[in-house]
């Protein structure tokens, strides 16, 4: 105990999310306990919840580190030269395919990325990590309004549109379609759709449907 009090807090924290990770990805989330990961870590259950207040937080640490990957990623691919329509089309799909691979690779922590966090991120005893990725996801819709935006300089949207609801429309659609494709792969496969191309496609599609968003009256 004296050698863990030693180290860096995050070291304890890191510990613990690797070992939960490694149980939610083999079994679940809810079929996970706190015991469970405490003992695959290496830690009594008491000194676990001296570095996470319960397995909620244990599991949005883990969303947080995979939206900060893709956050990363997604801003490496706008942050490209991009001087034709060409250019521009190549980085959208690569974004779309970026988030089609989360999806596919960490399905739990896509679903943790996309949900309802039912936490009050304005009161102090709320966990930092859940303030981290509400202040992670304005930043991701950022990257994806500054994409549109660019899109917009080669005429790929139509003039009158409002980036932020472009930005809305494509994070609820690419959501629906990576789900859908990860989810229904078999019967894809059944009806004769290979899932890259027919993502390709998709994704292709969900960019025309995108392009003609304008501000409307109802």
């Amino acid at each position: 105990m004296a050698r863990r009090k030693k180290e860096p807090l995050s070291v304890h924290r890191e510990k613990i999310a690797s070992a939960a990770s490694a149980l939610f990805v083999e079994q679940g989330v809810a079929a996970t306990t706190v015991d469970e990961i405490a003992k695959k870590a290496g830690y009594s259950k008491a000194t676990l919840y001296v570095y996470f207040q319960n397995k909620e937080e244990i599991f949005f640490s883990l969303v947080y580190q995979h939206m900060q990957q893709l956050s990363r990623t997604i801003e490496t691919i706008i942050c490209r030269e991009i001087d034709s329509r060409e250019k521009w089309k190549e980085c959208y799909l690569e974004i779309c395919f970026s988030i089609q691979k989360l999806c596919r690779e960490y399905p739990i922590y896509f679903e943790g990325m996309i949900g309802d966090i039912n936490v009050d991120i304005e009161i102090p005893e709320t966990p930092q990590v859940y303030k981290d990725i509400y202040n992670l996801g304005i930043q991701l819709s950022g990257l994806v309004k500054m994409l549109i935006e660019k899109g917009m300089a080669f005429d790929i949207f139509k003039s009158g549109g409002n980036s932020s609801e472009i930005m809305i429309f494509f994070w609820s659609s690419i959501s629906g379609i990576v789900r859908m494709a990860e989810s229904k792969k078999a019967y894809y496969e059944l009806l004769g759709f290979h899932n890259d191309d027919f993502l390709k496609r998709e994704f292709l599609a969900l960019l025309e449907c995108c392009k003609n968003m304008r501000e409307v009256s109802l």
